[in-house]
């Protein structure tokens, strides 16, 4: 099934209460596994992370073959800026485009039954695009608030910071920084060998180096996505850490 919200939550447990574990986005392609009233367990395959998330947020779609690639689109009624906005699309948001004409694409819905609407064609790319720099995508998030368990681009944390603009790259990582460390990237043991792309982590925190000096990373100190100096998130969380390179530029 596919997530037809612009996103939805899943949950720990089957219920409103229980706490946040990721969210789906638009688009995305889901398992189920089991069903409670009006949740279902479910497995989201990008990452393979499981959970619970309500029944009324899923449809059926054929398969996508775009993403938003802006941190926020809207999906209008028309091929009109001053048209309805049927919902918003966060960064990551996957969309089955039926026909591109200049500057809109028109895109399979889901209400009841499935309609259309248009998004703006700048603001997606298909599938299999690829941005070398995906560093700038994490930059367009900057001033993005912090929310533990956010994925939706209305609130991140900072392991989906790293997700989603890695995604860009044309690789779907795990959602957690217990997982992240683990990704048969180069180590970095020297700091001198910092550079934009490097990924630090530390113990349940993760931030992605701009430059030799700078760090961008969806923290709570400051609840949200805030460019800082390595050196000084290093005296606030310390010095325990240890530093990949996802890949490099040249």
């Amino acid at each position: 099934m596919i997530v037809v919200n612009s996103s939805i939550l899943m949950k720990s447990e089957p219920s409103d209460k229980s706490s946040l574990e990721t969210e789906c986005l638009f688009g995305e392609t889901i398992e189920v596994l089991e069903e409670c009233l009006d949740w279902v367990y479910c497995k989201l395959y990008t990452d393979g992370y499981c959970g619970w998330v309500k029944k009324k947020g899923l449809g059926r779609l054929n398969n996508p073959t775009h993403r938003v690639i802006v941190r926020r689109s809207f999906i209008y009624s028309n091929k009109d800026a001053k048209s309805n906005c049927l919902l918003y699309l966060p960064l990551g948001a996957k969309l089955v485009i039926d026909n591109i004409q200049s500057e809109w694409a028109e895109v399979s819905l889901y209400n009841n039954e499935t309609h259309v609407g248009y998004v703006p064609s700048s603001h997606i790319v298909s599938l299999d695009h690829r941005f070398v720099d995906w560093v700038t995508i994490a930059e367009l998030l900057l001033g993005t608030p912090y929310k533990w368990g956010g994925r939706d681009t209305l609130g991140i944390d900072c392991s989906a910071l790293l997700q989603l603009s890695y995604q860009t790259y044309g690789e779907d990582i795990p959602r957690n920084t217990s997982q992240q460390i683990k990704l048969k990237k180069k180590d970095i043991r020297d700091i001198q060998d910092l550079k934009r792309g490097c990924v630090v982590f530390w113990k349940g925190h993760v931030g992605i180096m701009i430059d030799k000096f700078n760090c961008i990373h969806a923290n709570a100190f400051h609840m949200q996505t805030k460019i800082e100096p390595l050196s000084k998130i290093v005296e606030r969380i310390g010095k325990d850490f240890n530093i990949i390179k996802m890949m490099d530029f040249n």
